[in-house]
């Protein structure tokens, strides 16, 4: 205990400082109540949308805007699961795979083959930025999907997740918990409320063709059921409006802030976060294969998941942007086994699912080709 009562001044102290060299200091309460986060995303927002000065084809008239998932109004909801049930009627792209079936399963096959590389190493942030708008594009030119692309503020659900309005098993929601299920036996960590098939909502009858990553052959057909164990405890202990802000106030550097997001151990700084934000969004959900690290892609709500991801990304670059135009780290995960760094000039091939860029071309969501978006 006293360790404790000298270590917390000194981490909210670094908050504060922190704070103070983005131009702002922020109180503690506001931190906690996510009012500091409201501001940071208010500045991001208006930074980006400065550089837009009519230098390249995303333009202030054409710049997509991501909302929070509330903020989008009913009938867009249910046209993005709309656009999403479409993707899962498409055809997979990959050859010689027995399990995927569909368009929506191609992208579970494309995270399943890169995730030793894009997950505690440099190319995290900026493959999943590029996956996430992949996904995007796909609803859009695929499956005509028009509105506006969501996040998921897992901050706001802190005090309920099953009661949030992405998993209420609303027609507007992405579809319910799992049934609840005895914990000794299906429960994925301590706390779910749920843990067995999705029963009701959007979603209901949707089949997971392959995986778990545990299987002998993880690509094999293996249908079932969506299940989701929603966990309101991991959401509030590491995904709360307090974990996300001091995550971006208490970064410096590139090689912090990715650490920071996934509590990185290797990193001493970024050992209190535990599961961090990253790891908490996605076991707050849970399930299979929402808990699966290699498929988790094949659960719907990844996808906004890491939209709140990228967005923590896009405040932080935009933050301070002539000097968050960095990479850090090695091109394996947690550089086992050992590796070089990665650079800006690498390439990251998408194909057959997406397209082929150098990461460099990845950092500016109002840059040049690909991207023309902000976030809310």
């Amino acid at each position: 205990m006293g360790f404790l009562k000298y270590i917390l001044p000194l981490a909210l102290l670094g908050a504060s400082l922190q704070g103070l060299v983005l131009g702002a200091d922020y109180p503690q309460a506001d931190i906690d109540s996510g009012k500091a986060l409201k501001d940071m995303s208010k500045r991001a927002y208006d930074n980006a949308l400065a550089r837009l000065d009519g230098s390249s084809t995303c333009t202030k008239e054409n710049v997509r805007v991501r909302k929070e998932w509330r903020n989008i109004p009913g009938e867009e909801r249910t046209a993005y699961v709309k656009a999403v049930n479409c993707l899962m009627e498409l055809p997979n792209v990959y050859e010689n795979v027995t399990g995927p079936r569909t368009m929506f399963d191609s992208f579970g096959v494309l995270h399943y083959k890169m995730t030793p590389y894009v997950h505690n190493s440099a190319y995290f942030l900026l493959f999943h930025r590029l996956y996430v708008w992949t996904f995007e594009d796909k609803l859009r030119t695929m499956c005509g999907y028009t509105g506006a692309f969501p996040y998921w503020e897992w901050g706001l659900d802190a005090g309920s997740v099953e009661n949030s309005p992405l998993f209420d098993g609303s027609e507007t929601s992405l579809g319910s918990n799992g049934a609840k299920v005895n914990s000794s036996n299906g429960n994925f960590f301590p706390g779910g409320s749920g843990g067995g098939c999705v029963t009701h909502g959007p979603f209901v009858n949707y089949t997971v063709n392959f995986g778990p990553n545990t299987a002998a052959d993880p690509l094999a057909y293996n249908p079932r059921c969506l299940k989701r164990d929603l966990n309101t405890q991991i959401c509030a202990q590491w995904a709360s409006l307090k974990n996300t802000t001091e995550t971006i106030l208490e970064a410096p550097d590139i090689a912090l802030f990715q650490a920071n997001l996934q509590g990185d151990f290797r990193w001493p700084e970024a050992r209190k976060w535990g599961f961090a934000v990253h790891g908490g969004g996605h076991f707050a959900i849970a399930g299979d294969p929402g808990g699966d690290f290699y498929f988790s892609p094949l659960e719907p709500g990844f996808y906004l998941h890491h939209g709140q991801i990228d967005r923590m990304y896009f405040i932080w670059q935009n933050l301070d942007w002539e000097q968050r135009q960095t990479m850090a780290g090695t091109i394996t995960m947690m550089n086992m086994p050992a590796s070089r760094n990665g650079t800006l000039d690498d390439v990251l091939d998408m194909r057959p699912v997406g397209d082929t860029f150098a990461y460099r071309e990845l950092l500016d969501t109002v840059g040049a080709a690909p991207f023309c978006f902000v976030y809310e």
